[in-house]
């Protein structure tokens, strides 16, 4: 199925590529568009943006100055501390995720 220009078959290693952006926007981080839109390409980098902050706000959240992970409740983390975090052991969850996200936000965005 192809919608947008994108095979949704080709999230998967897309999503590989967008875990650090998830990552550092999920550990109050910034993330740089103009990094993004070259990973994604034009047409999706408002969709894959918009998939990215919606899955951050899931999956950590802020108490203080102190971050928490959703997924397994651990914490009180730093901004790096979060960031590593989330890429060590939560890789898999956050690719599901993500990859989810990123169908429904695309295909909405395609109607």
């Amino acid at each position: 199925m192809v919608l947008v220009g994108l095979n949704l078959t080709k999230l998967d290693p897309l999503s590989e590529r967008l875990l650090d952006f998830l990552a550092r926007r999920a550990s109050n981080r910034g993330i740089d568009f103009n990094k993004l839109k070259i990973i994604t390409g034009s047409s999706i980098a408002k969709a894959s943006l918009d998939a990215i902050e919606s899955v951050a706000k899931e999956i950590a959240r802020v108490e203080g100055a102190s971050l928490y992970c959703n997924i397994c409740g651990k914490g009180p983390f730093t901004k790096r501390g979060m960031y590593l975090h989330l890429t060590r052991l939560h890789k898999y969850e956050l690719k599901a995720i993500l990859i989810q996200e990123l169908r429904d936000k695309i295909l909405k965005t395609s109607q």
